[in-house]
């Protein structure tokens, strides 16, 4: 998708796995991971049952973490590579573009009003379009339901983007140098409990 970010500086590299081997394979410096997963309703409920438990004890967007909920439809990647830039925009160049504008007036609201603002931005509507249609391959006639999550270090904790919550979820601590590690630990535990859920990944990266 473009959105006026230069990306020959910063870019999303595939990440074939999250073991400490295939990780040094990731060019560095790493700003975010970005997970696509297929979605059976066993591990939906699953997930939710962890954020309605996380809602009871009071977890809400932090102050210094950007967030908004979805509330477009079919849209999951799109939102998380965007919070996975918003995370990092003293580390890109964000340009004067779409994303720019948008990204401004987005943290003027708040999070539930984030979603229709994005959906009003007419040149990311169509970025977001034309990159549903770009597959190399013809998409498969039976319905397979993925999502797409994000992690970003905020201040030393990882952060979860789910844009079908209402809130990021914090999973520890971490750093930019074990960033990818960590989160890897956290998508381990998703797939011990679901031995079938496979996954690809990419990571927002930027010049050293």
């Amino acid at each position: 998708m473009t959105i006026n970010i230069d990306l020959f500086l910063h870019q999303c590299v595939d990440v074939y796995g999250l073991d400490e081997e295939m990780i040094e394979f990731v060019p560095k410096p790493h700003l975010a991971l970005i997970l696509c997963y297929p979605e059976p309703d066993e591990l939906q409920l699953v997930m939710q049952s962890v954020y309605d438990d996380l809602a009871q004890k009071g977890a809400s967007v932090p102050e210094d973490v950007f967030f908004m909920k979805q509330k477009i439809h079919n849209a999951c990647g799109t939102f998380a590579l965007l919070h996975a830039i918003a995370q990092n925009t003293d580390k890109l160049r964000v340009g004067q573009g779409s994303f720019a504008k948008w990204f401004e007036d987005a943290k003027k609201v708040g999070v539930e009003e984030r979603s229709a603002l994005l959906a009003a931005s007419e040149e990311i509507s169509r970025a977001h379009e034309a990159s549903a249609k770009s597959g190399e391959t013809d998409a498969n006639p039976e319905k397979v339901e993925h999502h797409f999550v994000s992690y970003s270090n905020i201040n030393g904790t990882l952060y979860e983007f789910d844009s079908s919550q209402s809130f990021p979820r914090a999973c520890g601590p971490t750093s930019q140098d074990t960033l990818l590690r960590d989160a890897g630990i956290v998508v381990q535990e998703m797939v011990e409990k679901f031995g079938n859920c496979s996954f690809s990944a990419l990571a927002l990266i930027a010049d050293s």
